[in-house]
């Protein structure tokens, strides 16, 4: 099974508020569940061991670390800030 990946949504003015908005959604991967689980609920692949846990458990930080980056660079060129 390919695990589904984590990205960023960014808004560069909510409606409602006219101001930046984010938030973090997951793009599928793929259409097969586990274990009575549908696909869209999961957030890695099968893993037999805790080695290959540990790797998704990595990779998912890996990937909030790159969109917290992402994010970070967004919010403050938006608010005129060079903090980046």
């Amino acid at each position: 099974m390919q695990a589904p990946t984590l990205d960023l949504l960014y808004m560069e003015s909510d409606p409602r508020t006219d101001l930046p908005s984010a938030c973090i959604c997951m793009q599928p991967a793929g259409e097969q569940g586990y274990d009575g689980v549908s696909a869209e609920r999961l957030i890695t692949a099968h893993c037999m061991t805790f080695l290959e846990l540990d790797a998704e458990i990595r990779r998912l930080q890996a990937e909030l670390d790159a969109i917290r980056s992402r994010a970070r660079s967004k919010f403050y060129k938006a608010f005129g800030c060079s903090c980046a």
